[in-house]
């Protein structure tokens, strides 16, 4: 993503680190798996493709009491799980969870005899609920309370933890999202027959509206794309532009030739060839062949994109009659781009449709986005990773950026700024004039569970713009990941 020739640059980093204390939960068997079919002595190494996929569900479920939502606290007992709320009226008005003990399946859907804990509890920081922040468990932890004083105004906090297999920490799988919910309206929000809650996300008052999601819980988590790494991109919780595949951004597109002075031409499928005038939005005029887009490659070492400093003859763009907005539940329907190099560093290349950044009328928008995220590995370990942010790429040493082990997964947490997508080590307000800003409670994107190779893309050599052609270089679309990969 390229944003040059702007305001000029000051960088206020606000580094946030987040202090909890975790409670570990004392061990007991799951209530019932006692009567359980089937031994699990030998599940004991996760991630190993000898060992069948063992899927933990909701076994007994059960309903705290009613309690007046202002001042309300509530924390599952012990080994056991949130998997609903209601709540009806303001904040004198009545709240109540749906809990449930756990019990692990085998793929057929008999049970396994296992030892189920719920472990690490820890409490978030507080937050005023009411601005959109929403919250989000971490990767592999799910939510086990939650704490709100006062009105819509007051804070809010959750406990989260860690499900256990026979002592083994689990994974968190297909995320879903349900909702948005007006929340004064008493509609009882329970997950289906095999999830958890994870994340609750409310803006404004008791009239605004609810959004919740729920993932799965497995143990030796068995994906085609898995690896002793994974990266995770946290979305601003109020981000409107999400994600999404490039073919879709093409399909959505026309494709264009920047003439200069008078109508850029437009490419008509039905001829097949260019037209010298075009602003006809008929059929004929959108998605074009990806053959034919790709073959608009480099000429002479010079590309194809307007307002290019390394442009050469005939530019041409890609041009969505909106400014798309993506998919808001990316994972496992959103692709990353992977890009490996010899020494141990793998870049992961994201796109979006719409790229947003406005600030006292000066606009640096443009449609199309690609973001970047490299990480550098050393003896297996991940030892730092550089970081997209308007057209840089910004190195963090490991000591900077929040890493988490679990096993022998070793997981990334960047933060995406609302709007922008720039790619930054830790919550905060950033870029010029703080305008960038990163926080938790929003989407958790694990961006390495859906991956495919950048170099074997059909449309990995188009050298033209992935969006419209702006006043100015920072406000046309960007140029494609091949031309801006790690050398």
């Amino acid at each position: 993503m390229k944003k040059t020739n702007i305001l000029i640059k000051f960088l206020c980093i606000a580094m946030i680190s987040t202090l909890a204390i975790s409670c570990k939960k004392e061990k007991e068997q799951t209530p019932g798996s006692e009567t359980a079919a089937k031994s699990a002595n030998e599940l004991s190494v996760a991630n190993d493709t000898s060992i069948p996929q063992v899927t933990i569900i909701p076994l007994q479920r059960g309903e705290s009491a009613q309690m007046k939502e202002k001042n309300s606290l509530f924390q599952c007992p012990a080994n056991t799980v949130i998997t609903g709320r209601w709540h009806a009226g303001d904040e004198n008005g009545q709240t109540k969870y749906q809990y449930a003990s756990l019990q692990a399946i085998d793929n057929t859907g008999q049970p396994i005899e296992a030892t189920i804990t719920v472990e690490d509890g820890i409490w978030s920081n507080w937050f005023k609920e009411s601005s959109g922040a929403g919250f989000t468990a971490s990767v592999g932890r799910v939510i086990i309370g939650r704490q709100h004083n006062g009105d819509e105004n007051g804070d809010t906090r959750y406990l989260t933890g860690v499900v256990k297999f026979n002592g083994k920490p689990t994974q968190i799988t297909n995320i879903t999202t349900a909702g948005p919910f007006k929340e004064s309206s008493g509609i009882y929000y329970t997950t289906n027959a095999q999830q958890v809650m994870i994340s609750r996300i409310h803006q404004k008052d008791e009239n605004g509206n609810t959004t919740y999601q729920a993932g799965t819980i497995v143990f030796n988590y068995q994906n085609p794309n898995a690896n002793s790494f994974r990266v995770v991109v946290r979305l601003h919780p109020t981000e409107e532009y999400f994600p999404m595949n490039p073919l879709d951004f093409i399909k959505k597109s026309r494709f264009r030739h920047m003439v200069g002075l008078g109508s850029d031409g437009g490419y008509d499928k039905t001829l097949p060839g260019w037209r010298n005038s075009n602003n006809d939005h008929t059929p004929q005029f959108y998605d074009i062949p990806v053959s034919t887009i790709n073959s608009y490659a480099l000429q002479n070492g010079k590309n194809r994109r307007p307002r290019d400093d390394n442009k050469g003859d005939f530019n041409v763009f890609l041009e969505p009659d909106d400014n798309l907005t993506g998919d808001s539940n990316p994972n496992n329907n959103v692709a990353s781009y992977v890009y490996e190099l010899n020494d141990g560093r793998k870049q992961f290349w994201l796109f979006y449709g719409y790229n947003y950044w406005n600030f006292a009328g000066i606009s640096q928008s443009h449609q199309g986005d690609w973001e970047s995220v490299t990480l550098q590995v050393i003896d297996n370990n991940i030892t730092g990773a550089w970081l997209s942010a308007h057209g840089n790429d910004t190195y963090y040493p490991k000591s900077e950026l929040i890493v988490e082990t679990t096993g022998n997964i070793q997981t990334l947490y960047v933060y995406s700024a609302r709007g922008s997508h720039a790619h930054y080590s830790s919550p905060g307000d950033y870029h010029i004039l703080n305008k960038d800003h990163a926080a938790d409670g929003g989407y958790q994107w694990v961006v390495s569970d859906k991956t495919e190779n950048l170099e074997s893309q059909p449309w990995r050599d188009y050298a033209g713009a992935w969006g419209e052609v702006g006043e100015q270089v920072s406000t046309t679309g960007p140029l494609g990941p091949w031309y801006k990969k790690i050398k």
